[in-house]
């Protein structure tokens, strides 16, 4: 909720900023922006309501059913009628057909009678299965797998999202060292070419000199092109991924200090236990075992109980009416196809228990190349400072050597490209190290 408020806060400052003025974000922020507005990470959000929906709806399995009917008709005959032609016994109806000549006019009696013409019904009935084979208790458990899985999948697309913000955060970072060393080396072209033009007026310098300077410094200024082109890229591509407005933003964070690979380090068969895919996979199999047990239960009995309570006037007078009843259903003729679904629920069980194995040796690989990786980032780095701290030392010494005329401006100008291409080195290496880190620590989730 404190993540919500600041991401709010924060996007009503920017909306108060001029085109001139510039956001600053460290990498937490953009992590926190990237979450809040990423459009896949709010769709894996909404699979989780839906697999909440499905679950309500196998629970409703356990409910009564309830309906109510109401009927009403008017037919053109009457759908029962009895009267003396319908006896069947010739000596019985002809002595009533004597009867009725007698009396039947005086008591009010008539010749055929005739019955449910018109009427009206209402009608409440609820049920309740008492066993269904197992399909509704087995149904729920599904549907909980099911909630479950959305919200691993939704948590592994946030890790996808948190890796993939702090990638262009650093790249952008390591950038913004780059276009630092290059203004300082330029600095030193600047220099270096005002006391060029002096010693050429003094003869103490050739003019092949001032030629190979400008080639340089155009080298110089085509290498900061690059770098600030890609500089402008990878912040677009940074306020894309996380939702803002790109074109005046400014990184806090800087690549600093590293810590040993030794304190991420963690068994890789236990972090791969750990790690949401993992789970997933455990599911996958569990829901095929389920999926098999409501295959079962189809070939089972079931037993439902319900009541009615009813209403009609079909003879007339209304009457009210009420009964219980018991319903158990034997299936037989599906017992054989059954068998047949249940085979095949057997071979995909079988199959997600291989892509499970599979898949998780795939993973253990997967955590034991990040952990080279990071290794590999990590000596690149000491690698670099040192290379970085000779490349200086040399750039003294061959710029105390050409101050005395001992050494020629291309030696000069070869150390200058020395310290720039190791500064380089020493940044690039600091920011593959961080997004390796990054990367491992996602894999055995510290």
């Amino acid at each position: 909720m404190k993540t919500r408020y600041f991401v709010i806060v924060l996007l009503l400052l920017s909306l108060h900023v001029s085109a001139q003025d510039t956001l600053r974000l460290s990498v937490q922020d953009c992590i926190d922006l990237a979450l809040e507005n990423n459009i896949p990470l709010k769709n894996a959000q909404l699979e989780i309501g839906k697999a909440q929906a499905t679950k309500r709806q196998a629970e409703a399995e356990y409910l009564p059913s309830m309906s109510a009917q109401a009927l009403a008709f008017d037919a053109k005959n009457a759908m029962l009628s009895f009267g003396i032609d319908d006896i069947d016994n010739a000596l019985v109806r002809q002595t009533l057909y004597n009867l009725y000549a007698q009396y039947g006019g005086f008591l009010g009696l008539e010749k055929e009678y005739s019955f449910v013409q018109k009427g009206t019904m209402l009608n409440l009935m609820a049920t309740e299965p008492l066993y269904a084979g197992g399909r509704i208790r087995n149904g729920n458990r599904l549907a909980k797998l099911g909630i479950e899985a959305a919200e691993l999948q939704a948590q592994v697309k946030e890790d996808e999202i948190r890796l993939q913000t702090q990638c262009l955060y650093w790249q952008i970072v390591a950038l913004q060292d780059k276009v630092n060393t290059l203004n300082q080396l330029d600095q030193l072209l600047d220099t270096l070419d005002k006391d060029l033009e002096g010693a050429i007026e003094a003869g103490l310098a050739m003019p092949t000199d001032q030629y190979k300077l400008t080639v340089k410094k155009n080298e110089s200024a085509l290498n900061r092109k690059k770098v600030e082109d890609g500089l402008m890229l990878l912040k677009m591509a940074l306020a894309q991924y996380i939702g803002i407005d790109g074109h005046a933003l400014t990184l806090t964070d800087t690549l600093g200090l590293e810590v040993a690979p030794t304190a991420y380090f963690q068994d890789p068969v236990e972090a791969v236990s750990q790690r949401r895919e993992s789970q997933l996979l455990d599911l996958s199999v569990k829901a095929e075992r389920l999926k098999k047990k409501m295959t079962l239960g189809e070939a089972l009995p079931s037993l439902l109980v319900g009541g009615s309570a009813s209403y009609h006037t079909f003879l007339g007078n209304g009457k009210p009416n009420a009964l219980v009843f018991a319903v158990l259903q034997v299936p037989i003729t599906d017992w054989y196809k059954t068998s047949w679904k249940l085979r095949q629920h057997n071979l995909d069980t079988e199959i997600a228990e291989n892509n499970r194995r599979d898949l998780t040796e795939q993973m253990r690989l997967q955590t034991e190349q990040a952990w080279y990786n990071l290794e590999q980032s990590w000596l690149r780095i000491t690698m670099a400072e040192t290379a970085l701290s000779d490349a200086e030392a040399n750039m003294k010494i061959v710029s105390d050597y050409y101050e005395a005329g001992l050494v020629s401006l291309s030696d000069l100008l070869e150390a200058q490209t020395l310290l720039r291409q190791s500064h380089n080195e020493l940044s690039d290496s600091r920011m593959e190290y961080r997004i390796n880190v990054v990367s491992y620590q996602q894999l055995i989730h510290q």
